[in-house]
């Protein structure tokens, strides 16, 4: 333990989830050393502390999690892997539960989440009654309400601390870190500064410096709506009727199509005779959006279980990363066990047969055409990588809204669904996956060949829409408010913008990139990333230099020289190209590693 005369500064940059629960667990350690010196702790963000800015309570309705009220939490349980004890609390739809004065000995809510709801009984928004009277454990909850979790679960973490701890909110933005020696001096954009003996950096999301089709794009006079969190992107400026290009069909699209027609008064009505279950009714203020992207298909929507989602079995696969050593080659010594878990998924009364067969590639689509040769079976993963390679006719839109049907039917089927468990297993393989590669331990060759093909395909399979966007899409596109241009785009530039691929092409003065990138440090350009580059290098997998900030297992900076930085951390998103499983929001019972990485930084920030 370090010992001063002075109160330790402690400054956490970045008040979203990770930061709250790095107080919750600096609370944890406090209480197990009760001799450590005073602290003053400076919380700083310039977004809503507890919410940060992708949660912030204010923000509209309209968009919604993409993970379900049942499978998020922000506390610690007692099975998971920590240094300090766990506070046991309530996860999200157990909050939901109490806030609605359901009976928990009935909801099956343990003893200690109720008492600890008790002791901090929450102040919510009438205006989330609705939402909170309807809410089920498989529900996806609105931004909103997480972030009015988020902001319960701030107030809880904050109580937990001993009373030799003042804390300081800074609402302000970061905009530099400074060595002076024996601390650091932190500059925020009001002016101030805050003197810091240790520092954590948990700011998410860091947009970084435009490319040079960017910089082509920014220079153009035209209007271009470069790629960002959606709530930070000004499509409320797209004139009504206006036709707008939009490269991009995950997550990013779907919100910007919520935004652009129900924050503009239409409205979907349940319509048994609409192939979709919805028809639109328009308010007369929406654009007419031209989509399209890489594979040029949407993300397939999530299943609809009425429960939390089942467990894949993964069997095969996981015996294979058992078996791995360092340097493994992904798609010789993972991927065939996986593609045999998805067509075991498929056709379970064939098992025998999947785990006969002859396998011989190395590639996702090439393992998957084996294994369909093999089985001599009308299943075909490699058609889900890209449904519309095989497409050779000329409108694109009306094969995608026919496949839109099939997906919607699919995951309504839900575990009675093949392919949809066939799917499950690919979208399941990704964490265990990506702990299995993290810090450089898949070659690079695998890593940037078939680990990527895969990842981008768990992806699509997994981290899609709920069911209802999927039903509003179809909708929009039955209403001719949507159409697809077909995948593999390639864009011009002149005196409007224009799309072109094999299907066809379309202009327009509008173009909106519907997604986010990854931090870089390489190529940073927010002035706190920027003042860092002394006391951060990038990680190197196999020699080449990624976009993360290399850190220690505490996550502490490394410098260019090698040396350890005594006193900057940054954890979370930032981080993803050494450790795994950045990006995904705690899930109970899964010993969550966002929570293990607070826990040991939270440690750390006392030695």
């Amino acid at each position: 333990m370090k010992t001063l005369s002075a109160p330790l500064a402690v400054a956490i940059v970045g008040m979203g989830p990770r930061g709250i629960s790095v107080i919750e667990r600096l609370a944890a350690h406090l209480h197990e050393h009760p001799s450590t010196p005073p602290i003053t702790l400076h919380l700083i963000d310039d977004a809503e502390h507890g919410a940060g800015r992708i949660w912030e309570t204010s923000q509209t309705r309209t968009l919604c999690m993409n993970t379900l009220a049942g499978a998020v939490t922000l506390f610690t349980e007692p099975e998971s892997t920590l240094t300090a004890p766990a506070l046991e609390g309530p996860i999200l739809y157990e909050w939901i539960q109490l806030l609605r004065g359901d009976d928990p000995t009935a909801a099956g809510i343990s003893d200690a989440k109720v008492e600890l709801f008790r002791q901090f009984p929450p102040t919510v928004d009438r205006a989330f009654a609705t939402e909170l009277d309807e809410s089920r454990p498989e529900s996806h909850p609105s931004r909103a309400l997480y972030g009015a979790y988020l902001r319960w679960v701030l107030t809880v973490a904050l109580a937990q601390l001993p009373d030799g701890v003042e804390v300081v909110h800074h609402f302000s933005r970061a905009t530099d870190i400074a060595d002076a020696g024996d601390h650091d001096v932190l500059t925020l954009a009001d002016g101030s500064q805050v003197a810091a003996d240790k520092t954590v950096l948990a700011y998410g999301w860091q947009v970084p410096a435009a490319n040079e089709e960017e910089q082509r794009l920014a220079a153009a006079d035209l209007n271009w709506v470069r790629p960002d969190n959606p709530v930070e992107q000004p499509v409320e400026e797209i004139p009504a009727g206006q036709k707008v290009l939009v490269r991009g069909l995950g997550m990013g699209f779907f919100d910007v199509m919520a935004l652009v027609t129900i924050n503009r008064g239409g409205e979907f009505v349940a319509d048994d005779s609409a192939r979709g279950g919805l028809r639109y009714q328009p308010s007369g203020r929406e654009p007419q959006l031209v989509v399209t992207s890489g594979r040029g298909y949407p993300y397939l929507p999530k299943s609809q279980y009425h429960s939390l989602p089942p467990k894949a079995d993964l069997s095969r696969f996981k015996a294979a990363l058992a078996d791995l050593g360092d340097d493994f080659d992904f798609g010789a010594e993972v991927l065939p066990a996986l593609v045999r878990d998805a067509y075991a998924a498929y056709y379970p009364e064939r098992a025998a047969e999947i785990d006969a067969a002859k396998l011989h590639a190395d590639t996702l689509p090439a393992l998957a055409a084996e294994l369909s040769a093999a089985l001599n079976c009308e299943f075909r993963l490699d058609y889900w990588m890209n449904p519309l390679a095989a497409y050779d006719g000329d409108d694109p839109t009306g094969f995608i809204a026919a496949g839109l049907e099939r997906d919607i039917a699919e995951s309504q089927a839900g575990r009675d669904s093949r392919l949809k468990a066939a799917l499950w297993a690919i979208s399941a393989a990704r964490k265990p996956a990506s702990i299995a590669g993290s810090e450089g331990r898949m070659s690079w060759a695998s890593r940037t060949g078939a680990y990527r093909e895969f990842m981008a395909f768990g992806q699509m399979v997994g981290s899609g829409p709920p069911l209802f966007r999927t039903q509003q899409l179809l909708a929009l596109i039955d209403a001719g408010l949507i159409t697809f241009l077909g995948d593999h785009p390639q864009l011009e530039i002149g005196d409007a913008f224009t799309l072109r691929t094999r299907f066809g092409a379309a202009s327009s003065d509008w173009l909106v990139d519907a997604w986010m990138h990854q931090p870089d440090v390489r190529h940073a350009v927010d002035p706190m990333s920027v003042s860092l580059q002394a006391r951060t290098r990038p990680f190197h997998d196999h020699g080449h230099p990624t976009g993360s900030p290399e850190t220690t297992w505490q996550r502490r900076t490394i410098h260019p020289d090698g040396a350890v930085d005594e006193r900057l951390h940054i954890i979370g998103i930032p981080t993803y190209a050494q450790w795994p499983d950045t990006t995904i929001s705690p899930m109970p019972g899964t010993d969550p590693l966002m929570l293990q990485e607070t826990d040991r930084t939270a440690g750390d920030l006392l030695a």
